[in-house]
């Protein structure tokens, strides 16, 4: 089991209006949501570094073309995940 830590964090308004707004929309809570995009975050920075890490093995020779680059990055990105119809409320 995941132990967990309650924490503070502040943002805006606006934002925090979305945010509750997706995680509804995903039926999932805000801290489900906050926590994921945190995650999303995370994954995403260690797939750029490991891009990075790639990348400098290259000879300049070896480089790919423009559209070659385009269809590696489209290749890269994290699949979109459908939303979740929201749950519904227990009356």
């Amino acid at each position: 089991m995941a132990t967990t830590e309650k924490i503070s964090v502040a943002m805006g308004r606006d934002e925090l209006r979305l945010a509750k707004l997706a995680a509804e929309q995903e039926g999932v809570s805000l801290s489900a949501f906050v926590t994921g995009a945190v995650r999303a975050r995370i994954a995403e920075r260690r797939r750029f570094a490991a891009a990075r890490h790639v990348i400098a093995t290259f000879e300049p020779e070896d480089f790919p073309t423009d559209a070659e680059q385009h269809a590696l990055l489209v290749s890269w990105a994290p699949a979109a995940t459908p939303p979740r119809r929201p749950r519904r409320r227990k009356r």
